[in-house]
């Protein structure tokens, strides 16, 4: 079913009334887990690289160049999960928002979509904008949630938004009914749905502040990352039960095994990376590191307890130092 085009022909789709403008919305809580100090390091380094050839994003005039700047983030966060997460850019609604803005990153678990990542063409100034941005959001999620349905997959659809100076976090859902949720840190006032802020390094003294608000972004994004892995994986080992149970009248315990202990892993994984976030906000840096390398551990058991249809060797693995300096 293709929705329409304005936020007054979409929201009664997801049990929102066009005429509260969002405010009805409700909220689901977003986590910081916290990444690597060495990892987030490369990722400015790689902007660094991106700011070089293409310059800052106020000098650029098309979204695609925009865009490639905050590329880094999702290359080293998406590296983490070992080919559970899979990138997949299309545009489910061809020329539907040609004003608005296009996906720029659509990451598929097991098959399913996972996590939209939409940049605008333009900065959302004003409440009318936001809520076009918003509609586009609702009508993509819609179209990939009635894929994921054909498919025989329930997982919530993840949407991040962007127009370069704020990101925002929504999730789709389709059971019982859909619904479409603003994500909020735990303590904020529900009404505060303006997302993270990124402020324009070009017009500071210092990067710093660039950096910080980045590295808060960062670790929402790898937490929103971790959410769709661990419920891909219950998306695809319940269709799986489903369909042996169909097919042998029997569920097949050795054959789910490998999946509980993804799921497993995949939980203690997420939490460990949430308590090490906590444990620095404490000041306790070492124990956060310690953490980290727990978290980094458990991801790898979890990604590493079930095959994925894209497995392949890095290109790295062929690397050979001597042979190489021959050349």
């Amino acid at each position: 079913m293709r929705l329409g085009d304005t936020y007054d022909e979409v929201a009664s789709h997801v049990g929102l009334e066009p005429l509260k403008r969002f405010k009805d919305a409700g909220t689901f809580e977003i986590h910081r887990s916290r990444i690597p100090t060495n990892l987030f390091k490369s990722i400015v380094q790689d902007m660094d690289i991106m700011l070089a050839q293409y310059g800052s994003p106020e000098e650029q005039m098309t979204k695609e160049a925009r865009s490639r700047f905050f590329s880094p983030i999702f290359n080293c966060l998406v590296a983490q999960f070992t080919f559970a997460l899979r990138n997949d850019p299309e545009t489910s609604i061809k020329g539907h928002y040609p004003t608005q803005g296009g996906i720029e990153y659509l990451f598929k678990t097991y098959g399913a979509v996972a996590v939209l990542f939409i940049k605008m063409k333009h900065s959302m100034k004003s409440n009318e904008e936001c809520l076009k941005a918003i509609a586009q959001i609702i009508a993509e999620c819609s179209v990939f949630d009635l894929n994921n349905c054909h498919d025989n997959v329930s997982s919530p659809i993840h949407c991040i938004l962007s127009d370069g100076s704020v990101f925002e976090f929504f999730k789709y859902e389709r059971m019982p009914k859909p619904t479409f949720l603003c994500g909020c840190f735990h303590g904020d006032p529900t009404h505060l749905k303006h997302g993270l802020h990124l402020p324009d390094f070009t017009m500071m003294e210092t990067c710093l502040p660039f950096i910080v608000q980045l590295c808060w972004i960062c670790k929402t994004i790898f937490d929103v990352m971790l959410s769709t892995h661990i419920a891909g994986l219950k998306a695809y080992r319940c269709n799986q039960l489903e369909k042996e149970g169909k097919k042998e009248g029997l569920m097949k315990r050795s054959s789910i095994d490998g999946w509980d202990q993804a799921i497993l892993s995949g939980k203690h994984a997420q939490a460990m990376f949430q308590q090490a976030e906590g444990q620095h906000k404490e000041g306790n840096v070492d124990a956060a590191d310690a953490t980290v390398d727990q978290g980094l551990l458990a991801l790898k058991e979890s990604t590493g307890a079930v095959l994925t249809n894209y497995k392949s060797e890095y290109i790295m693995t062929g690397w050979d130092d001597n042979e190489v300096g021959k050349k």
